[in-house]
């Protein structure tokens, strides 16, 4: 052991155990990257792809996610997702950005 590891932390598991269902929902979102390979490997980082990103994983756990809620099953939910929609798929909405010039609100306290 470790000379920097305690004597009770022997056993540390090195994070919390994924539950069933979690489990089920990563490796559904899993396959679905397995039918894109070119967007797998373009989300690919850590020495060479070690990983995929985890946004990339998430977006395709939501869509598939969305069509189990609508009465897919498993394998008709991981086949009927695009890699349009992944690529597009936003989690969270974006803020528009401001366009300078292009607004008709004048800048408030200016003190003019």
């Amino acid at each position: 052991m470790a000379a920097w590891l305690s004597d009770d932390s022997s056993d540390a598991s090195g994070g919390e155990k994924v539950d069933a269902l979690a489990h089920e929902a990563i490796s559904l979102a899993h396959q679905v990257l397995e039918r894109f390979p070119e967007m797998r490997r373009k989300h690919m980082f850590i020495a060479g792809g070690a990983a995929v990103s985890s946004a990339v994983i998430i977006a395709a756990g939501v869509a598939v996610a969305r069509r189990l809620r609508a009465g897919r099953s498993a394998e008709q939910a991981v086949n009927e997702v695009t890699e349009e929609e992944l690529e597009g798929l936003r989690l969270v909405p974006r803020a528009k950005k401001a366009r300078f010039g292009r607004s008709h609100e004048r800048p408030t306290g200016s003190g003019h």
